[in-house]
């Protein structure tokens, strides 16, 4: 099953990853797609929990993205390279701030995650965000620089 589905989701990003860079909406959702198979696979959900769970994990990942866009939108155009030391400490407080607000949307949905799935699935969880991400940029980065994934 666990190749399958690797092989599911290599195929899967490999034709979604050029179109998302482009700014493609359905490139997204098809990484999403596959990030959601991947997550389910590796917590070995079953039907009720895959039921439950990615609602509340679409609700989760819609408000990390929401905290991560309004961070990220303060220093779009900025250069920190040339900042003075107090738009320096302003970034620094900015992303310790930023950090602690992921921090307590973790620490909010640990415990509606945990009505789903065990503590033991919960920790994989993040360990499965981790791993998909990595699979991820490594895509990129071999398609960027030409060569071929596997």
């Amino acid at each position: 099953m666990r190749t399958i589905v690797k092989a599911f989701l290599i195929v899967l990003v490999t034709g979604t990853t050029a179109f998302a860079q482009r700014g493609g909406h359905e490139g997204l959702a098809r990484i999403h797609a596959a990030k959601m198979a991947y997550i389910t696979d590796r917590l070995r959900l079953n039907a009720e929990q895959t039921g439950n769970f990615t609602p509340l994990y679409n609700e989760y990942e819609k408000e990390v993205r929401a905290t991560r866009t309004s961070y990220l939108g303060k220093y779009k155009n900025n250069h920190l390279d040339e900042a003075d030391d107090a738009a320096a400490m302003k970034f620094i407080d900015d992303n310790l701030d930023y950090q602690q607000a992921i921090i307590d949307l973790k620490r909010r949905y640990n415990d509606r995650f945990l009505k789903i799935i065990s503590p033991q699935q919960l920790g994989d969880l993040y360990k499965a965000e981790r791993e998909f991400r990595q699979l991820l940029m490594k895509k990129l980065s071999t398609q960027r620089s030409g060569g071929r994934f596997r």
